[in-house]
Parts: structure tokens; sequence; C-alpha cells
């Protein structure tokens, strides 16, 4: 059964369309964390803030090296786009949603600090199970698209 959605992912009633959908199957490439990170570049570069751009390629990078570092085999990547939104997620094939957690690095530790740092540059974020038995890691993040975007 899939949870709830979150407040971050309701809805604003502010939309008007459905928000862009880009998906990107990251089990093909050969270098997924170089194509998730030029994913986010192309659809929200010259569109969002370039501070937030950053921000969202830093932590796509940190939850696709996780998922192929931590679980059986990485998925696709979703990114979800709206006029003050923009939701990515990261879908593998790992089922434990509850190992996906905030740990407390010592600064002698080499590994453990990659999800504080999602925490602190998202809105919000958090693991779901899917229907296929995986999960999916999820991250928002506010955004102004640009007035001059052409998309």
């Amino acid at each position: 059964m899939v949870p709830p959605l979150p407040a971050a992912l309701k809805p604003s009633g502010r939309l008007d369309h459905a928000p862009e959908q880009h998906r990107l199957d990251l089990s093909v490439s050969e270098w997924p964390t170089k194509a998730a990170r030029s994913q986010i570049r192309r659809v929200l570069g010259g569109r969002a803030d370039p501070a937030t751009v950053d921000d969202m390629v830093l932590v796509v990078d940190e939850l696709v090296a996780n998922a192929l570092r931590h679980t059986p085999g990485i998925g696709v990547l979703l990114l979800q786009v709206d006029q003050d939104r923009a939701t990515v997620r990261v879908f593998d094939a790992g089922a434990n949603c509850a190992a996906v957690a905030v740990k407390s690095a010592r600064k002698s530790d080499e590994n453990g600090r990659g999800l504080g740092i999602v925490a602190r540059l998202t809105e919000e974020w958090f693991a779901e199970p899917t229907t296929a038995g995986g999960k999916a890691v999820v991250a928002v993040f506010a955004i102004a698209l640009q007035e001059n975007s052409s998309r």
C-alpha cells in the first residue's frame, strides 16, 4: 500500500495543468550519476534560479549514488516540474524504505553525510515503496521558474 501524499506533493490549487514530467532510465546508462545531473541541468538550466539547480544536481547525485551503492539495482529518474515546485524521484530495486535515513557521522567517517545534505537542501524528502517491490527516494524543491522560460 502506498502512503498518502505528503503535504508538499499535494496539488497547490494554483495550477490549471499537470506538471511537466521528464523521465530518464538510469539502468541503461554507463554513467547514471552523470546522466542524472545532466538531466536536471538540461531541464531546469536557464529556467530556474542557478543556485537551486546546483542544489538539485547535488541532491540527485547523492540519491543516485546511494541507489547504486546500497541497492540491487537502479531504475528511473522522474523529474516533475510546475511553477513553484520540482519533485525528483529516484527509483531503485531496494525495498527497505526504513534504511533511507539520515545517519550521524563522526569527523573521521568517510561516509554517512549525504542524506543530511539532502535534508538541508530540500523542502521535503522521503522514501516510498513502489508497486513493483522497490522504492523511490523523493526530493521536493521550492523553485521559481523564470518568466521568459520557453517551456
